[in-house]
Formats: C-alpha cells, structure tokens, sequence
C-alpha cells in the first residue's frame, strides 16, 4: 500500500467541538460534523448529582471544555480537522495533540490491520505503513492562545491550582471486580474513599446499577456522573462508511473503532475530585499493563494504552503542568 492510501480513511472533513454550555452541576458541548456539504449536529452531555462547575469562572470553563474534548480523540484518523472551541491552555493543547496521535496509531493497527468484524470495504484491505504519525487531523485552537486566561501555572503561582489532599481518594467505579477490590483495599486501611460511578445512557450502566445502588446506601461518598458519551460514540459510528451499520448486532468484547474510551471517563469524574478536594484517583484497570509491541515494524500498545502505567503516569505528567494536585 503506498503510504498516502491511508487517505480513503479521510472521510470527515471536519469535526467541531464546543464552545461549552455550562451550569452549576453540568455541562454539554455540540459535536458539529461537516461532511458531503452538509453538517450534522449531536450534543455530548454530562450531569453531576453535585454543583462542581462556575459558569463566570474560567477555570471551569477550561475544565469544562477538557471533559468535552476526550470523545474527539478517537476520530483524528479519520478527519482532516478536529476544531475546538474554549479556553485551552497550552498545557491542554500538547495533551490533546499526543493522545489524538497516540491513540490514531492504535486504531489504525487495532482496528484496521488486525481482524474487526464491524469494517466493511476496502478497509478491511489495509496493508501496513510505517509513518511518523497516523494523525491525520490538524487539531486546531481559535481564540486559545490569546485568551489572558490560559496562561501555564508557573511553580504553583497562577493559573488553576487545586487545593487537594492526598489522604482522599476517588474510585472510578464501575461495579466490576477490579473497582470494588480497589474500594475494600483502600478501606480496610483506613483511606477516605470516594467511589464515582460514571452512568453511560446505554446499557452499559446496567452492569453498574447493582454496585451503585448498594454504595449509594452504605457510602455516603459516592456519586454519579450521568453522561451520553455512549450516545455519541454510536453516532459517530454511522458518519464512517467503512463501518458496519449494523454494528450493534455483531457479538464482540470489543469497540468497532474507539481506544480512548478511560480518559472519557475520568476527566467526568475530575469536577467532582475537584469540588471535593480529593488528591487521589485510582482506576479500577482489567489490564493495568506495560506492554509495547510491534505489529511489521509498527510500535504500539496492543489497544490497551488507557489501561496502562504509561496512561498513568501521562495523566499524573498532564495534571502537574496544569498545577492541578491530582496523581
């Protein structure tokens, strides 16, 4: 395959993301999807049973415009521009470009030169190219890096620094095994533990519900963040033609083409840490793996780099810069 053939994947001329639209206990952010001259919208919205968000404050503002951002990151293979509206730093800015890069690559090896039974066409034909980067998408920033606003914290002088204590720590809780062992660890120790089960509007959450209504009455900590992440995920799915339509038939353990799904997640339960003044969050890993392979000369992650010490410590690196005390 010549290299350039990685374009027939280039079938979104643009993605458009925001600005935000936010209120004490959510917010919401259009994804707008310009494509054969034409442009489709879908809002991507998260609601906290808590207020965690100031509308007049730009740091919420910033946080807001973070948590929207991460569902975009899958699609950097397949647009030409993903544009994103709000207050990003420069700090926000250089995460989102690794991770959109990151994660263009292990999809490209992942879900298109492995076997996946969700694509059809000629991409189901790809042969593998060893290039720099697989992002094709120029990530654009209008407005960010003028804005007073988004200054970088300078050795914790300025910018959005947290208050947080490290003796407090966040569970991302999902009902499964790996969380709840997490918890009882944690408070057989005597840790102060605050279990945050994100609720996807799918069906996802009934795998949840148990655990999350048992919390609910015991411990007082915990909280849910309702989201319809899992909404827009499936209509980005109908935008790509190399995509099966009837994609929610096929039996499969895994996502027809998203790998940067913990990062939706966890930056939805960050207003919460950050209301609360927690220093801890612990994620309830299947894997929590170091794995790097290659696949004929490609590097990777084998699909599992949220589920990773090198997420961890991207996540801890990201959050320092920031000035934000979370590890």
């Amino acid at each position: 395959m010549k290299e350039d053939s990685l374009n027939m994947l280039g079938v979104i001329p643009q993605l458009e993301i925001g600005p935000i639209r936010l209120e004490a206990n959510r917010v919401a952010s259009t994804y707008a999807l310009t494509q054969n001259g034409s442009t489709e919208t879908m809002d991507l919205v998260y609601r906290f049973e808590e207020k965690v968000f100031d509308s007049e404050e730009p740091d919420s503002m910033n946080l807001g415009a973070m948590l929207t951002a991460q569902v975009a990151l899958n699609y950097g293979l397949f647009c030409d521009k993903i544009v994103f509206h709000g207050l990003f730093d420069k700090a926000d800015q250089q995460f989102l470009r690794e991770m959109a890069a990151n994660t263009a690559r292990e999809i490209f090896v992942k879900k298109f030169l492995e076997p996946n039974p969700f694509i059809q066409g000629p991409a189901k034909d790809l042969s593998p190219v060893r290039k720099k980067s697989f992002l094709r998408a120029e990530l654009l920033f209008p407005g960010s890096d003028t804005h007073p606003t988004t200054a970088l914290p300078v050795q914790g002088k300025g910018g959005a620094v947290w208050g947080s204590d490290p003796s407090k720590h966040a569970i991302l809780s999902s009902g499964g095994k790996d969380s709840l062992l997490s918890f009882g660890l944690l408070k057989e120790i005597g840790c102060e533990v605050h279990p945050i089960f994100i609720n996807e509007s799918g069906r996802h959450w009934f795998t949840a519900l148990n655990a999350f209504r048992h919390f609910a009455i015991h411990v007082p900590q915990t909280s849910r963040v309702w989201t319809n992440s899992d909404r827009v995920f499936n209509w980005m799915l109908r935008q790509l033609p190399f995509v099966r339509q009837d994609f929610a038939r096929i039996r499969s353990d895994g996502y027809p083409i998203r790998l940067w799904t913990v990062a939706v997640f966890l930056f939805g339960a960050l207003p919460v840490l950050r209301k609360r003044g927690i220093g801890r969050i612990l994620i309830g890993d299947e894997f929590d793996t170091t794995y790097r392979l290659s696949f004929k000369g490609i590097t990777h992650y084998d699909g599992l780099y949220d589920q990773s010490r090198f997420f961890d410590d991207a996540l801890t690196r990201y959050f320092c810069r920031k000035g934000w005390h979370v590890s």
